[in-house]
């Protein structure tokens, strides 16, 4: 759902990840701006705690704003657009994180499921940044629930935390019904199998039911199997459920799924997409650093923004908190330093999204390989003349 102004003035509270026209628009200076990213817990207890961390953020941007002499009225006219905020029902929706940006001419909200880190910024422009990467960084997976008593399938987006998938196919509910016996528990004989022994036939009968059912289901979402499938339970099922699913990355979570609640399978979800994330950013990096040779791979700024304006940039990785500010012509992709401009970094992504490349922003030391500067690096589609 997203808010849907009907003025300028009206406060947009917005519950999808913003498109490459809002962050430009975002990235637009202001006469003063703050920017508040806030850590939010959802539920109706946490709603006051929520509301005094971010109240306190924006205080401090006051009193800073008030320390550096600003005109009276600018700082009335912000104070006046976070009172909206304060006052407003977003506080009854919560996610995992906020976005606040503020302006005297317009005032904005963003609700995450993603986790952000707790930063505030007062100046002329918003810090984009961990807005970016918020875009940018794939948080999108799918997790499997499996006991012996029953499975569910789970997505989470960037945009939702983790929901149980209505499933398409008529599927077998649980190990009993997937074998055809009323419990596993049962020591008789039944199709000679008895026992232990005899369970864990019936355990590997049902996990390849399962697995069958996962693999028809997903197909409809990711035929291509792109997205991470995190698989929550026990041994010995959770190693027989690993054997015979070969098309999807398989995160395991080890322990009893039936008592999982929906927020904590999405916990797990978030903490665990970050590491896997940072692999697969290394090892992206490791790979653009192959194209040095054919002169497909540009590390110096100056280069990067002016590939980035002709469309030469497949994919750039940025060290999103790393603040290089000056300012960006986007007509010839020239770029100047100095204190008066904005952070060049997200201006110079935002324009790799708008010409179609891909953009990954990471945090000091997720990255390793050798050809990153700690900057920024760019893999091209073709050699700069």
């Amino acid at each position: 759902m997203e808010g849907t102004p009907d003025t300028k003035e009206c406060m947009v509270t917005r519950y999808q990840l913003p498109d490459t026209n809002d962050l430009r628009r975002l990235g637009e200076p202001h006469e003063m701006a703050i920017t508040v990213y806030v850590e939010t817990l959802p539920g109706p207890d946490q709603r006051t705690n929520n509301l005094l961390t971010a109240k306190s953020a924006v205080d401090r941007m006051l009193r800073e704003l008030r320390e550096r002499a600003t005109p009276r009225g600018v700082e009335q006219r912000l104070r006046e657009r976070w009172e909206k905020i304060a006052e407003s029902d977003v506080w009854l929706r919560l996610s995992r994180s906020l976005a606040i940006f503020i302006a005297d001419d317009f005032h904005e909200v963003y609700v995450l499921p993603n986790a952000l880190l707790n930063q505030s910024q007062l100046g002329a422009y918003f810090d984009i940044g961990q807005l970016v990467r918020a875009v940018t960084t794939p948080q999108e997976a799918y997790a499997l629930t499996l006991s012996a008593n029953g499975w569910n399938l789970w997505h989470a987006t960037a945009t939702s935390r983790a929901e149980e998938m209505t499933l398409l196919g008529d599927h077998p509910t649980d190990v009993a019904d997937a074998t055809n016996r009323a419990t596993v528990r049962d020591r008789d004989h039944v199709r000679r199998l008895v026992g232990d022994e005899g369970k864990k036939v019936l355990l590997e009968t049902y996990a390849r039911r399962v697995a069958e059912a996962v693999e028809a289901e997903l197909g409809h979402v990711d035929p291509a199997a792109h997205t991470p499938l995190f698989v929550f339970a026990s041994d010995p099922i959770l190693s027989i459920y690993r054997g015979l699913d070969s098309k999807h990355e398989i995160i395991p979570v080890p322990g009893a799924p039936d008592s999982l609640r929906p927020d904590q399978v999405d916990d797990t979800i978030r903490a665990s997409l970050s590491e896997l994330n940072t692999r697969r950013t290394d090892a992206l990096v490791d790979t653009i650093g192959d194209g040095v040779a054919r002169g497909l791979v540009a590390t110096d700024l100056a280069d990067i923004a002016r590939a980035a304006v002709a469309g030469a940039i497949s994919t750039l990785v940025y060290d999103f908190t790393v603040d290089v500010i000056g300012r960006f012509n986007e007509a010839n992709g020239r770029v100047t330093y100095g204190n008066g401009g904005y952070d060049l970094l997200s201006r110079i992504a935002i324009m790799v999204l708008d010409r179609g490349g891909d953009v990954v922003a990471v945090r000091p030391a997720e990255v390793t390989a050798d050809i990153w500067n700690g900057t920024a690096v760019a893999a091209l589609r073709f050699p700069l003349s």
